[in-house]
């Protein structure tokens, strides 16, 4: 588990945790759903909009309602909103890593060297 920080607000992101997990996988699903029926065509200020709103819904499915408004401030700015979803997916796959390396210690620690395999013969 890791807190994850973006402007002032703290959270907590745990890639190990089943029930985070499933908000994730839900949220992402819905977040690729919404992303296929985006404007693109239109003015500018209903593009950003739309698209920002891509943004707060993620973060109010991943942590709940209001998250969204926590994060950005209320602002629809679709830079802000796409430095936050890449600090957000940073912190997660810091996540993914650090477990992957903590299981590889685990094992490791039940495997023989490559020393002991040849000596065994294996």
């Amino acid at each position: 588990m890791s807190l994850w920080k973006w402007n002032n607000v703290e959270l907590e992101v745990d890639m190990e945790d089943a029930e985070f997990l499933e908000r994730y996988e839900a949220a992402f699903k819905k977040m690729g759903e919404t992303e296929k029926t985006l404007q693109k065509t239109g003015s500018q200020s209903e593009i950003v909009k739309e698209f920002c709103k891509m943004f707060y819904d993620l973060f109010d499915d991943l942590f709940g309602d209001g998250t969204g408004d926590q994060l950005f401030t209320g602002k629809m700015n679709s830079r802000i909103c796409e430095e936050c979803y890449d600090s957000f997916l940073a912190e997660c796959q810091k996540g993914i890593l650090a477990a992957a390396e903590r299981r590889n210690n685990r094992m490791n620690k039940f495997r023989p060297n490559r020393q002991q395999r040849r000596k065994t013969g294996k």
